[in-house]
């Protein structure tokens, strides 16, 4: 089984994941989304990237996948198009990262496929799921091979253990 960190903006989903990392002795793959509001351009707003997990965060044309302004997304799907590839064939004894999966994951329908090929598998997954209601995020919720964990702002010191333990029972399987 896989984790899912299922919360709201901003309550710690990416944090938890982080801690859970820090915690087990294993490479990772797959791929981090971040918001640079440092970058934030006043037009567009703050645009987004994806990154691959455990590496340097580099900006560049290829992985900026869209930008956010005043909580409205611009998708641009073809780099999620294009970022889909790398997610094929995670080394085993590695753990799935991914972080986030959200609206504008849910535009690329390549991507959209590989991160469900990723839950079928058996290399464990532990993701950031926005707590929004959309088709492609509902399968991923309600995904049989997938375990969620609902983190809010009061319960995340708390869930911390439960996620560990979860994630570590899953790995000793």
């Amino acid at each position: 089984m896989h984790a899912l960190i299922v919360g709201a903006r901003q309550v710690g989903k990416s944090t938890m994941i982080r801690r859970v990392l820090r915690e087990i002795n294993r490479p990772v793959f797959g791929f981090e989304t971040r918001k640079e509001d440092e970058l934030a351009d006043a037009e567009r707003g703050s645009p987004v990237y994806i990154y691959p997990a455990g590496q340097a965060h580099v900006q560049t044309a290829d992985n900026l996948v869209g930008y956010c302004k005043d909580k409205r997304p611009e998708v641009c799907r073809e780099a999620f198009d294009r970022f889909a590839p790398s997610l094929k064939n995670p080394p085993p004894h590695s753990m799935v990262v991914l972080d986030e999966i959200g609206f504008m994951e849910s535009e690329s329908e390549p991507f959209c496929t590989q991160i469900l090929a990723l839950l079928e598998g058996d290399v464990p997954v532990i993701a950031a799921v926005k707590h929004n209601s959309t088709p492609f995020l509902d399968q991923v919720k309600q995904h049989p091979n997938c375990r969620c964990f609902q983190i809010t702002e009061e319960n995340r010191d708390a869930l911390f253990e439960q996620v560990l333990a979860f994630v570590r029972s899953q790995l000793d399987q």
